[in-house]
């Protein structure tokens, strides 16, 4: 992967709140920021590239998982899964990367909304990288209120391998629930590639629709 304006963007969103959060836990950061900045770029060139910024809406979770993982990496065993779990959700707390999930609150549950996320998800799965790209089946849903995602491949799982690290990447999962709470929905899932099922199945509702409402009751 080559190591762009992308990925220098996305490690000044993230990486300052993530360290932020470690810093406010006792940590010395200061030297563990270098570090880690420096096994991000490590990790970017030995990942292939899945379409970039402008080819592929997943390549930005691609880099961030790197980000994370460049960190852990860099605390050389020092940092528990607990710990790197809230380094995950304080980096997608980070105000830049959460406004840009709320300002897509009020049209992400419409049908012209379903409808480009399934023509992106074909084009998105044609994309290279091989394991490192996501294959994903978009089912429209009964309406625009709710649908369902199957990822069949998830390109953090592979990169949780490439890393020595796949018992990490079940964390990595705190993309998906945070980022689609913040759009107005909810996320249903019975299982995740990630914990070893054979897809990740994602239902998600809009928040208190009669579909969400049914989910909670467990009809």
């Amino acid at each position: 992967m080559k190591y762009t304006y992308c990925e220098r963007f996305m490690w000044h969103i993230i990486a300052p709140a993530s360290l932020r959060f470690l810093s406010e836990q006792g940590w010395d950061v200061s030297k563990l920021k270098k570090k880690a900045k420096a096994i991000y770029r490590q990790i970017a060139a030995r990942t292939p590239g899945i379409g970039g910024l402008t080819g592929n809406s997943l390549h930005i979770c691609l880099v961030a998982g790197m980000i994370w993982l460049s960190i852990y990496e860099a605390a050389e065993g020092k940092m528990g899964e607990e710990c790197f779990g809230n380094l995950v959700v304080a980096g997608m707390e980070s105000p830049m990367v959460k406004t840009s999930f709320t300002g897509k609150a009020k049209t992400a549950f419409t049908w012209t909304a379903q409808q480009k996320r399934a023509a992106k998800a074909v084009r998105d799965n044609a994309a290279p990288g091989g394991p490192f790209n996501w294959q994903a089946e978009v089912i429209l849903g009964r309406d625009a209120e709710e649908y369902t995602i199957l990822y069949h491949q998830c390109g953090l799982c592979a990169l949780g391998r490439q890393e020595g690290l796949p018992h990490l990447v079940p964390y990595l999962c705190a993309l998906d629930t945070l980022s689609i709470d913040w759009m107005g929905g909810k996320l249903y899932r019975t299982k995740t590639l990630a914990s070893g099922g054979d897809c990740c199945d994602f239902c998600i509702c809009k928040k208190g629709s009669k579909w969400d409402r049914e989910r909670r009751a467990g009809c």
